[in-house]
């Protein structure tokens, strides 16, 4: 047999993946949206995992696969999962209070607050191009919260704070590289679909016709998209389908005028370019600092170290 050809990057059909993704994503946070009109959020996270846990179970079960269900980081695994739940129950609530658009732009801030949260939690050295970028961004999120803005400041608090919580969990993933991404995903879903499972009795309405196909929709295209974006990141380098993550302030704004008719204001426009900008900054320099050479990082490291 020939020998197994090194992984090659296929990058056009990554960078196609990566719009998919977000594209599906952006579709899911609609279904949320409209769900949010009727149902409680624990009830539409109940349903966004169960209906992908359940083919991701029964494809691990069927293969033969269930090795894949097996993890040597419970612990940190347990809290992967919960923070997450945590995580996508302030998302869907942000969709509740704010225009798609709106919360969108403040969800970028999760890639700013990452390398803030890594300097104090895990030690990591973060230089005077990050910290004004992070400084940058959270200018863009004051603007877009400014009086002259149309976004109400308590759902404005609520997706920061999903946003927080988005960072937390980019540096948990970075704790679980060595597990299997079917892995940390099986998990997660099982979490998101047992914790609020809890509160169903309580919560739980009998949906509409439409509102099942809108539950469906939910399940279903956060699965795909998910998928997508663990092949476009497969496929092609971080910095090419890290910047695609943008491309869902598009799709959320036409959902808005379409859905909603609502056009984002000024601030929003500006806020957004700011963010954006200072995110593309934090990419450049995690891209520059991967290219230096291992042990000039190693000692700019340790002299920035605290004594």
């Amino acid at each position: 047999m020939p020998p197994a050809s090194p992984h090659q990057d296929q990058i056009v059909l990554g960078v196609i993946h990566g719009a998919m993704a977000f594209f599906l994503l952006a579709i899911m946070s609609v279904c949320a949206k409209l769900l949010s009109a009727n149902h409680h959020v624990l009830e539409i996270v109940f349903y966004r995992n169960l209906i992908p846990l359940i083919p991701v179970l029964v494809y691990a079960v069927v293969t033969r696969k269930t090795y894949l269900l097996k993890t040597t980081k419970k612990v940190a695994m347990l809290f992967r999962a919960l923070i997450g739940t945590t995580g996508i129950i302030f998302t869907f609530n942000a969709f509740k209070y704010l225009p798609l658009s709106d919360a969108t732009v403040i969800f970028f801030t999760a890639t700013l607050l990452a390398p803030a949260l890594s300097f104090f939690i895990l030690k990591e050295h973060v230089g005077p191009w990050r910290w004004a970028a992070i400084l940058g961004g959270f200018c863009g999120v004051v603007l877009i919260a400014a009086p002259s803005g149309e976004a109400k400041l308590f759902g404005i608090g609520i997706a920061f704070a999903a946003a927080f919580i988005h960072a937390i969990v980019h540096l948990l993933l970075r704790h679980l590289k060595t597990e299997s991404p079917f892995t940390v995903t099986f998990y997660f879903f099982l979490a998101g679909s047992v914790i609020p499972g809890l509160f169903m009795p309580f919560v739980a309405h009998m949906p509409g016709r439409e509102e099942l196909l809108l539950f469906a929709g939910l399940g279903v295209f956060g699965g795909v998209a998910q998928f997508y974006l663990t092949s476009a990141f497969n496929k092609a380098p971080v910095a090419l389908v890290a910047p695609l993550n943008y491309t869902g302030l598009i799709w959320a704004t036409g959902f808005d005028m379409l859905f909603w008719n609502y056009v984002p204001g000024w601030t929003v426009f500006a806020g957004s370019a700011i963010i954006i900008g200072c995110n593309l900054i934090i990419i450049w320099r995690e891209q520059r600092l991967k290219r230096l050479n291992p042990v000039v990082r190693e000692a700019r490291d340790k002299s920035a170290a605290p004594t």
